[in-house]
């Protein structure tokens, strides 16, 4: 069989610098070329979850607890994916070097004779590994994070229209509900086109760089005398990430839709005139859906999932075709 060692060591190396790559371009884009709509957004997002006395406020503490908690449970399972990961490739990677590098490269300058040769070697690599893996988890959750407390917002301005298909609460408090609908919306729309900024690359680079770590798994195992296990953890713990982003996008764009169809379903023919034309104002506004784009993939959804998976699968065939 041929040696595949060079080429294992290559992609393993090429992944990790893709790591640091992804991470520092996400950190440039939103703290740095982005920092004051970052700060913006911040300040947006601590204006949602201060406490007021009123229906609305009620409706956005509700939609966004529910959110936060559902984002901190995908938190913990993408967590408990990359340590299984951690742990897995590590203990692979000394064994593949007979004991002496979990991330496949030795430190310049210290002798194998010397007493300092395996402890530095193992004990410097295995933080690196953990620090670059936190990275990685830190930069996810901030993009998880933003994204659910825009999503937290529609679906409290969604529930605030549903309101409207009650005559009594029509008569009642049909202008108030439409004007803070409009007002809810604006702000929305208005931070989200701040966000759309920064999630534009950030979305990118988490992307593309989670394409290759498949597309070089599915490659530098191909021919390598091994167990499924290490290839499954890498695979399986990309795919998580892919599949949380991808389907917080889709959660986003649903909600969107999902408040314009509160707003349609209304007994609007129960409104005077003036709300009437209201209502047709914050129709033609809600034509301009809340989605998630980046370039390359497009608008984010769960057919994402789909395309990342076809490509790295695609560029992995080319790489056996070169190499074999």
């Amino acid at each position: 069989m041929p040696d595949y060692s060079d080429l294992l060591d290559l992609s393993f190396n090429f992944s990790f610098i893709m790591v640091f790559f992804e991470c520092f371009m996400i950190y440039l884009s939103i703290n740095i070329l982005n920092r004051s709509g970052m700060l913006k957004l911040l300040a947006y997002f601590d204006e949602l979850v201060e406490e007021k006395n009123t229906d609305m406020s009620v409706l956005q503490r509700s939609s966004l607890t529910k959110n936060l908690k559902w984002a901190l449970i995908f938190s913990k399972c993408f967590i408990a994916f990359v340590t299984g990961m951690g742990v897995t490739v590590n203990l692979y990677d000394l064994q593949h070097t007979a004991w002496t590098s979990p991330m496949l490269f030795l430190i310049p300058g210290i002798s194998p004779g010397s007493i300092f040769f395996y402890p530095t070697n193992i004990i410097f690599q295995v933080f690196l590994y953990i620090a670059t893996v936190g990275m990685v988890v830190i930069s996810a959750t901030a993009i998880l994070i933003i994204i659910m407390y825009i999503q937290a917002e529609l679906r409290a301005i969604g529930n605030l229209l549903r309101q409207l298909d009650d005559e009594e609460v029509i008569l009642v408090q049909g202008s108030k509900i439409i004007r803070i609908a409009h007002e809810e919306h604006k702000d929305a729309i208005d931070n989200f086109q701040e966000a759309t900024k920064f999630l534009w690359h950030s979305y990118f680079y988490k992307l593309f760089s989670n394409m290759m770590y498949i597309c070089f798994t599915f490659f530098i195992f191909k021919d390598i005398d091994m167990t499924f296990i290490v290839a499954g953890w890498v695979v399986a713990s990309c795919l998580f990430l892919v599949c949380l982003l991808c389907f917080f996008g889709q959660m986003l764009g649903d909600d969107s839709e999902a408040m314009a169809s509160a707003l349609y379903m209304s007994k609007w023919y129960l409104m005077s005139v003036k709300d009437q034309k209201n209502l047709l104002i914050l129709m033609i506004r809600f034509n301009r859906p809340f989605l998630v784009k980046t370039f390359g993939f497009g608008t984010i959804s769960v057919n994402t999932i789909v395309q990342i998976c076809k490509a790295a699968v695609y560029y992995a065939a080319i790489l056996y075709t070169l190499f074999d």
